[in-house]
């Protein structure tokens, strides 16, 4: 939360070895005891679900209990990702109430907080549908969620500069259609012609156990606003790949994913680029097959690319130093964390970081990264 003067930490429960409710009131009396001058507006907890009325039971539980045990509007996320240890961490967003006014934008359960510093604007939220197995429909709901609350909020869709997109099962199939190939036809119908001649968002498309879809974003709107995308030079954009590796019947209607590898942002005197969820790919084919470790590296020489000295060339970066700020990395197979980790700790040591089991856009993908470059 790096324009809004705050930050973003991760809470694990202090005890592993309790129940889930037990570690869940452990996170929130944590949050509850920072006192850092900032304020939480938003929540993610990552947790293990194996079925859809577990699920549903957490979900429940997390809203009561934060309800209960925090105050002020917060917005809360429950995303089915098991942590390689204990039962939930959450990830924790806060805002400096000196320099920004916060006031919440609802569309029942699904929402976002509108955060206003003289013309700048900042929108950040969520929307959620699992109200259907079929990822289509689930699709089609949460993106007209999200549409309702840009609509409320005043904002158009061109705005949005960062988005999470959390697909339930997301290389099974809905018959004969894949779900993630389902996901980016609603997407990309979604989004028409709203970023022609801007670029799309960085974001990251990822699988979650339950829960159907979950659209999280961040949009701006500032005169000051400076943004463009980033392309990797060893990389296909995402939304220029061939037929060859979009899955599906031949017949069938395949739209690429509509993201960038990266996106610059600069407002109020900062400056970062948004690192979108990055894998073992060069061209647009998976590299390292069935090696983790060799597919951690590629993946973090993808990343690096994206604040290379020729990108930041390009920019109007004035000379700034790169540091890489936070990254969340998804594992796919628990057992290959060790590989995944050594090798991310050989590139950047404590560098705060996530790790977080859940399923990669392709069946051969085994890790994928993302995070933030702060630019000083």
């Amino acid at each position: 939360m790096h324009f809004l003067n705050g930050d973003r930490i991760y809470i694990k429960p202090n005890k592993i070895c309790g129940t889930f409710s037990e570690e869940l009131q452990n996170c929130l009396s944590q949050i509850a005891g920072i006192n850092s001058g900032r304020k939480i507006f938003k929540l993610n907890f990552f947790v293990a679900a194996g079925s859809r009325e577990l699920y549903a039971s957490i979900r429940n539980l997390v809203f009561e209990e934060v309800s209960r045990n925090l105050s002020g509007n917060i917005l809360v996320s429950v995303i089915a990702q098991p942590p390689l240890t204990g039962k939930v961490i959450v990830e924790t967003c806060f805002y400096d109430p000196e320099l920004w006014m916060a006031e919440p934008v609802s569309d029942e359960e699904n929402g976002a907080m509108l955060f206003k510093n003289g013309n700048n604007r900042i929108l950040i939220g969520n929307v959620q549908s699992f109200v259907s197995e079929n990822c289509r429909e689930n699709s089609d709901l949460a993106f007209r969620q999200l549409s309702n609350v840009f609509v409320q909020a005043r904002f158009p869709i061109h705005a949005i500069v960062r988005q999470w997109n959390y697909i339930e099962d997301i290389l099974g199939f809905d018959e004969k259609e894949q779900r993630y190939q389902e996901f980016n036809n609603v997407r990309s119908a979604f989004y028409g012609n709203c970023f022609d001649g801007k670029g799309y968002p960085a974001a990251t498309g990822i699988g979650m156990n339950q829960g159907g879809v979950i659209i999280e974003f961040i949009a701006i709107q500032s005169p000051g606003l400076v943004t463009k995308p980033i392309d990797n030079p060893i990389q296909i954009a995402a939304h220029s790949y061939s037929e060859e590796v979009l899955v599906g019947e031949a017949c069938m209607v395949k739209t690429t994913p509509k993201f960038e590898r990266a996106r610059y942002i600069e407002l109020l005197g900062k400056k970062i680029i948004f690192i979108s969820g990055t894998a073992s790919i060069r061209g647009e084919h998976t590299v390292g097959v069935n090696d983790p470790a060799k597919q951690t590296e590629i993946t973090i020489e993808n990343i690096k690319q994206l604040y290379s000295e020729s990108v930041l060339a390009k920019l109007p970066t004035n000379n700034l130093t790169p540091r890489y700020g936070h990254a969340r990395v998804y594992i796919k197979e628990k057992r290959d964390y060790a590989a995944i980790r050594k090798t991310f700790k050989s590139h950047f040591g404590n560098l705060p970081v996530v790790y977080i089991i859940a399923d990669i856009c392709r069946n051969d993908l085994l890790v994928e990264i993302e995070g933030k470059v702060i630019l000083e």
